[in-house]
């Protein structure tokens, strides 16, 4: 009976991280999901250095479909938010939608701020890819207009 027991809990233990349940097995190694809150607590506190600890320091964006690389690395990064935050003192970000999928993280993002005096709101999709607790990846699809 016990070896049973045993048999049905390590079964269990292993469905379980085969379905994304699976504890941090690092000391101190965010879940991807955790990550991706993390940058958003960041971005909406404009706090550049907690941002690119979200980051590897060799991470790569990239726009889609094409694949084109256009930030790379920490400078990139800094020099990316250091300019909206300029540009928009009031600028933050919303989670509106989250799939967390293993290594990935997929966020529909509600964006405000203000420019030039004038409030503004758009909306965005970013896919994450999060190893060891950081962003090393990271794509951009572009909105397109849907076709009627």
């Amino acid at each position: 009976m016990r070896t049973m027991i045993r048999i049905f809990l390590f079964i269990a233990v292993c469905s379980m991280s085969a379905y994304g349940f699976q504890s941090d097995n690092k000391a101190g190694t965010k879940t991807p999901a955790q990550v991706a809150q993390a940058l958003v607590d960041a971005y909406n506190a404009h706090d550049l250095e907690a941002i690119l600890r979200t980051y590897h320091p060799n991470s790569v964006a990239k726009r889609l479909p094409g694949g084109e690389p256009f930030l790379n690395g920490h400078a990139d990064i800094r020099k990316k938010f250091a300019g909206a935050f300029q540009r928009s003192a009031k600028l933050t970000v919303e989670v509106t939608q989250r799939i967390v999928d293993g290594d990935f993280v997929i966020d529909k993002e509600k964006i405000t701020g203000v420019t030039n005096g004038k409030p503004f709101e758009r909306y965005g999709v970013v896919i994450y890819e999060i190893r060891e607790g950081l962003i090393v990846n990271e794509w951009y699809p572009q909105s397109r207009p849907v076709s009627k």
